[in-house]
């Protein structure tokens, strides 16, 4: 009786793993169309020169889940107006530069309407890590928010370096469907929480800090690096593998 038993079991989990390898595994290539043609626009609404880059890979699991990682990339160069305007402490005088170069590594667990196909309407949950590195060649400031006489044409001072990481999740919904054959396109929103943030100052400006805040929070025409947790469009166009 036991050896019909072992026979009983061993027939079962065949045909469970046979059944499992019948479920077709799919993966989505997608990129983000948007965010390298936006960089000319807001570079000529903000005067930042702009480069940004996005991509992400989705991975089927077989049933209604995915997984996969997401990267985003964006370089931004901020230099100091010169038409003789007003200016504020947080904005860049005549030959000030600042550059922020930023990356975002997120991976995602979602759950799709039509699963094995991941389009539909979808929900994910990511954790995300964040790097950013400012170089900023700009007057040392005072508390007092004011610049000497002898403000001329090139700063006087060091190069002021910030090192920001993040670490954090983030929740997104939307929507992806089909375009021909294999070709997919998508539109979602989401949102991100950092419950971890280091910032390392390397600098005499007391204010070096207070600039670099300003400028992610208010002067830059992306809000991925903002402090304060900012919603997202998220669009991408796809290739089914």
């Amino acid at each position: 009786m036991n050896i019909y038993k072992t026979i009983g079991l061993a027939v079962l989990a065949m045909s469970a793993r046979a059944e499992a390898g019948d479920v077709m595994r799919k993966m989505i290539l997608e990129v983000d169309p948007v965010a390298p043609a936006s960089s000319a626009y807001e570079q000529s609404i903000n005067g930042i020169t702009t480069s940004k880059y996005g991509a992400g890979v989705d991975f089927n699991l077989g049933t209604t889940v995915s997984t996969g990682p997401e990267i985003w990339s964006g370089t931004f160069v901020a230099r100091g107006d010169d038409s003789g305007a007003s200016y504020r402490r947080e904005d860049l005088w005549p030959g000030e530069r600042h550059k922020i170069d930023a990356m975002r590594f997120r991976w995602s667990v979602g759950v799709w309407e039509q699963g094995q196909s991941m389009r539909g309407w979808y929900f994910k949950a990511a954790y995300n890590w964040t790097r950013i590195n400012s170089r900023a060649n700009r007057f040392t400031e005072t508390i007092s928010d004011g610049l000497s006489a002898s403000v001329n044409d090139s700063p006087n001072d060091e190069t002021d370096l910030i090192t920001d990481m993040r670490h954090g999740v983030s929740l997104a919904f939307g929507n992806r469907w089909v375009i021909g054959e294999n070709f997919m396109a998508g539109i979602g929103a989401s949102v991100t929480h950092n419950f971890r943030r280091a910032v390392a100052v390397d600098s005499k400006d007391p204010m070096a800090k207070a600039d670099y805040e300003d400028l992610i929070n208010h002067a830059l025409p992306d809000t991925r690096m903002a402090v304060r947790p900012t919603p997202e469009v998220n669009i991408g166009l796809g290739y089914s593998l």
